[in-house]
């Protein structure tokens, strides 16, 4: 450890230059996080936030993740500042009930996410490479090589290292292979650069109605405009808040703490931690769900020529997602659509307007399979195979790192931090419900798991943000550690804890009384977490 201070201490004296250099090559726990940000909730979240909105939320992935940034910087100040594990501090000088909050929406939030990537490694393995041994032969296989993976990281630090060296491997490949994928799409004349730039630029109004170029084929549609504007707003709220919540999950803040402690870091690594966040976290970040967001738009967005074809019948292999989308319309219209037989409902189907058909076609779901369809300019009869083995190595690597940010996370709950038995016996638990995701989601777009799992996500994460930002408050937690410039870091952390509330009560307004229940929930919790504070600071004084 004294020779990693004095390393640390002599990259400190050096200039903008020289630290890049030192700590590039220090960095870890950033990359940790990317490998799960940037996994198959990312390749979703970004792929139907393009087919729907186009480029016009380009800025929403950036700000989301600038304010995880700043949450996840104030993570690692209090980790590194303090004695204990943050867990137990928050337990002690803010809230237990906040602190067990966080702790429960965390192993929540690994199980819905682990679940989803089981979900989308089959959809690669089935669609992509073309094996279909059976969807729990799958999904057991994955289960046991996770799970010997996870075992063997625990009893060999060699071998750790080695799989966080795997880790970070992967999130470059990943950056790569889609910014390679924007490269084509702009040889081809595909991207168009004004609308490109501006969707950079926030349009909070965008949240609110349907891009311009669906709003034009809505219009098409005449008097049913108006449920299609209900619907495509209803739909667009969804996929927001799921590109919004796989930027930084609440599991994400859980998994921090754990990996700064792993390395030994203290204090004197507070810098290093932000510039790892930057380098390791933010920069691949926004390279690759950019250029997952700009593939996709330029791909999709208000078209329908791949799920329909001149005679405006759809697609085999489009059939399902297509009918989703345009039953609901036909139902809209004609209660009975429900309850007719299969071939009347085709006959009603086939009956249906021009306009309302290519709408569907447009607003239908696409998959891994579709996106790598659009690639075949550039990766020719192979880009199913080439793209299948990056999405199974996306989703590989996310449920590994879900895996142990639950291992972490029971592990705390039994204050066995440690034990590689209750360790393993945590990361089982969100593998076991990827064990069985057949059976949790039997959408035939098995990607599309990863949208209601990044929902629940999104509702959780104001409650490791508020516990962070009164942390980052607290005398009794920091002592002389208390930030001097706190007027700059509190409005930081308002803002940023401000985006992840309104998130979270935007998505659950939407779910009737089990939102409102929800909203309840989360507003006893604050009330707790407040009173806590406010309690131990008097204590303090």
């Amino acid at each position: 450890m004294s020779k990693q201070i004095e390393s640390i201490e002599s990259i400190q004296q050096r200039g903008f230059l020289g630290k890049l250099t030192g700590y590039g090559k220090m960095t870890g726990p950033g990359w940790v996080q990317a490998a799960v940000t940037l996994g198959g909730g990312s390749l979703v979240g970004a792929l139907y936030l393009g087919i729907i909105g186009g480029y016009e939320f380009l800025w929403l992935q950036p700000l989301a993740m600038l304010c995880g940034i700043i949450m996840l910087g104030a993570i690692s100040y209090v980790t590194l500042s303090c004695e204990e594990r943050p867990f137990r501090v928050m337990q002690k000088k803010v809230s237990s009930t906040l602190a067990w909050g966080w702790l429960i929406a965390t192993v929540i939030a690994d199980t819905v996410f682990c679940a989803a990537q089981f979900s989308l490694g089959r959809g690669a393995i089935e669609d992509n490479l073309g094996f279909n041994p059976g969807p729990y032969v799958i999904t057991g296989s994955l289960f046991i090589m996770a799970l010997s993976l996870i075992a063997l990281g625990q009893k060999n630090e060699r071998a750790s290292r080695l799989i966080d060296n795997i880790l970070k491997g992967l999130v470059a490949v990943i950056v790569i292979a889609f910014m390679g994928v924007v490269v084509t799409l702009i040889k081809n004349g595909a991207v168009s650069w004004g609308s490109l730039f501006s969707g950079l630029i926030p349009d909070f109004t965008a949240l609110f109605k349907p891009t311009d170029l669906i709003a034009s084929a809505i219009a098409t549609t005449g008097e049913s405009a108006s449920y299609w504007t209900e619907y495509v707003t209803s739909e667009q709220r969804g996929k927001i808040i799921a590109a919004f919540g796989t930027a930084v999950g609440i599991n994400m803040t859980f998994l921090l703490p754990y990996s700064l402690k792993k390395r030994g870091w203290g204090k004197q690594h507070r810098e290093l931690s932000r510039f790892d966040l930057v380098l390791g976290l933010f920069v691949p970040f926004i390279l690759g769900a950019s250029a997952l967001v700009i593939a996709s738009a330029a791909s999709f967005h208000a078209k329908y020529a791949d799920v329909l074809d001149e005679n405006g019948i759809p697609y085999p292999e489009m059939q399902s997602a297509y009918y989703k989308v345009l039953d609901k319309s036909l139902a809209h219209h004609n209660a009975d659509f429900v309850t007719l037989d299969d071939a009347a409902k085709d006959v009603a189907r086939s009956s249906a307007p021009l306009a309302d058909k290519q709408l569907a076609a447009m607003l239908s779901n696409r998959d891994s399979v579709n996106l790598a369809q659009s690639l075949e300019p550039f990766l020719g009869k192979h880009s199913q195979t080439i793209f299948g083995i990056g999405v199974l190595a996306m989703a590989i690597s996310t449920m590994l790192v879900h895996m142990m940010m639950n291992g972490y996370a029971i592990s705390e709950a039994f204050n066995k931090v440690g034990s590689a038995k209750i360790f393993i016996l945590g990361a089982a638990m969100p593998a076991i419900a990827g064990l069985f995701s057949p059976f949790l989601w039997s959408g035939d777009a098995k990607a599309a798991m990863a949208i209601p799992a990044s929902v629940i996500a999104t509702t959780l994460l104001p409650i490791a943000y508020l516990g962070f930002l009164l942390l980052m408050n607290s005398r009794s937690a920091l002592g002389d550690d208390l930030p001097k410039n706190r007027g700059l870091i509190n409005a930081l952390m308002v803002i940023s804890a401000g985006v992840a509330t309104f998130a979270s009560v935007w998505a659950l307004c939407n779910k009737g009384t089990p939102g409102m229940i929800g909203i309840g929930c989360l507003i006893v919790l604050a009330a707790l977490g407040i009173r806590g504070f406010i309690k131990n600071q008097n204590a303090t004084s």
